[in-house]
């Protein structure tokens, strides 16, 4: 994986950061202004760790487009290529850090 703030070094926002802003509107300008101000990475991610539902809000999401990507995959004829394409799927939903 990468670093927590790299994204936000690019002035990315992620969709765990876009949930945790539902939740602390003060995210919000930081998020327009793409984290350019002193302080507001960490900010950011001060709001992320104590947000309540933005983490599961965005591993369902993952798990959404992951299931997404399966269903599209078996429409597809068998074969060892498609095969690995379902099995790192799979894989990227369940790693751990």
């Amino acid at each position: 994986g990468k670093p927590a703030l790299a994204d936000m070094d690019l002035g990315l926002s992620t969709a765990p950061i876009l949930y945790a802003a539902e939740e602390f509107s003060f995210l919000k300008p930081m998020i327009m202004r793409r984290f350019k101000q002193k302080g507001d990475k960490q900010k950011a991610l001060e709001a992320l760790y104590k947000s309540d539902t933005a983490m599961d809000k965005a591993k369902e999401l993952a798990r959404f487009h992951a299931q997404c990507a399966v269903d599209a995959l078996l429409r597809l004829p068998q074969s060892k290529s498609r095969d690995a394409l379902v099995r790192l799927t799979h894989a990227v939903i369940t790693r751990q850090k």
